[in-house]
């Protein structure tokens, strides 16, 4: 899964920065050298770090590189960190479908009526709201993945098991 999703992925999020970081860079210049901003440059912020916000989400489940707080969990055997990494993921499953479900609603809205920026270049948000959808969804399968790996490395012994959970441990 990581060689079709992760490069493409990162392009979008590095294209959405340096874009993000043109923008300002050149408000800057142009608001100290000619006393002259970008009108845009608020909006097309927003919406550029939405997209690296959301479009990145998979890949930062996909290496578990998210928040981990593990004040108990490190403490636990690991017949239990399994048990606790399963809760972990069904809960992350559960809560990312519910947010994809709601992300396709907000874009299906925004697609209808053609939902454009206030400003004067009329950026349209439905291809954004759509990212955010695809992240959402992305993050979600990468999480069931996961979760099939993990159980299906519980079934070939404990010592396994307590290695997904060590790695998820130092990794997230």
């Amino acid at each position: 899964m990581k060689s079709y999703f992760e490069p493409s992925l990162q392009v979008i999020c590095a294209l959405a920065l340096a874009v993000m970081m043109s923008v300002g860079a050149i408000d800057i210049i142009l608001g100290l050298a000619f006393d002259k901003y970008l009108p845009f440059k608020v909006e097309l912020s927003g919406l550029l770090f939405a997209i690296i916000i959301f479009v990145s989400q998979p890949l930062v489940t996909m290496r578990n590189e998210h928040v981990v707080v593990d004040i108990i969990s490190g403490k636990l055997t690991s017949g239990w960190k399994l048990l606790s990494l399963a809760i972990a993921k069904l809960t992350a499953i559960g809560v990312l479908t519910l947010l994809a479900i709601a992300a396709w609603s907000l874009f299906q809205s925004s697609w209808n009526i053609k939902e454009r920026s206030s400003d004067f270049l009329q950026i349209p948000i439905y291809p954004v709201k759509f990212m955010i959808f695809a992240g959402f969804t992305l993050a979600a399968l990468v999480s069931v993945i996961q979760l099939v790996r993990l159980f299906m490395k519980s079934e070939t012994g404990p010592s396994d098991a307590e290695e997904q959970a060590e790695g998820e441990r130092t990794n997230g």
